[in-house]
């Protein structure tokens, strides 16, 4: 453990070193994303029955998330790595959810950045609320996508990003789910605000 945070901090050093000989203004970089819509595109409805009856998940998530980290200014590129979390939740399924970001802009003018944002998203331990009988794995998916800024040090922020996750499921209660796996590929819509300090 000792050696791999060694090994990090070596690392952290080394980028900050290579961020500084480039010249790069840094920033701290905060992406509040308060009204995100997950749609699942993959057609597959999971089902299970719970204390209401037989229960069909909807396609549409709702995944509101926060992420901070540091972003670096180089003249006309910007990129940042982000880490953060938040919660994605439909009828009676809810997760946790924690993010790691790869972030990239190009600046188009003053006050419009577009670029590319890849990651990895960890669900843990999600739930099943209307019964106890089902448990779902830990799973790690990832996140591509696009992004759009608007504005100055404080912006509105847009992204489409694909998000591709697969749960297995332990039924203590053989017959109560319509499936061994829980599949969700779906779009992301995530609308907020970005501000750089």
């Amino acid at each position: 453990m000792k050696k791999l945070i060694t090994l990090s901090a070596v690392g952290l050093i080394a980028v900050t070193v290579m961020i500084g000989s480039a010249k790069a203004d840094l920033d701290f970089v905060v992406n509040a994303m308060p009204a995100t819509v997950l749609v699942d595109t993959d057609g597959d409805k999971f089902e299970a029955t719970g204390a209401d009856g037989r229960i069909s998940l909807s396609q549409v998530y709702y995944m509101p998330n926060i992420a901070a980290g540091i972003g670096a200014d180089f003249n006309n590129l910007y990129f940042d790595l982000l880490g953060g979390g938040g919660i994605v939740i439909n009828d009676g399924f809810r997760s946790f959810m924690l993010q790691l970001l790869l972030e990239g802009t190009y600046e188009f003018s003053n006050a419009l950045n577009i670029g590319p944002r890849v990651g990895l998203v960890h669900f843990p331990d999600p739930e099943w609320l209307e019964n106890d009988d089902l448990d779902f794995d830990s799973d790690t998916g990832f996140l591509v996508g696009l992004m759009l800024e608007m504005g100055d040090k404080i912006k509105y922020l847009v992204s489409i990003d694909v998000i591709d996750v697969s749960f297995n499921v332990d039924d203590r209660a053989p017959g109560v789910m319509s499936d061994d796996k829980f599949d969700l590929t779906g779009l992301a819509f995530q609308f907020g605000v970005r501000g750089e300090f």
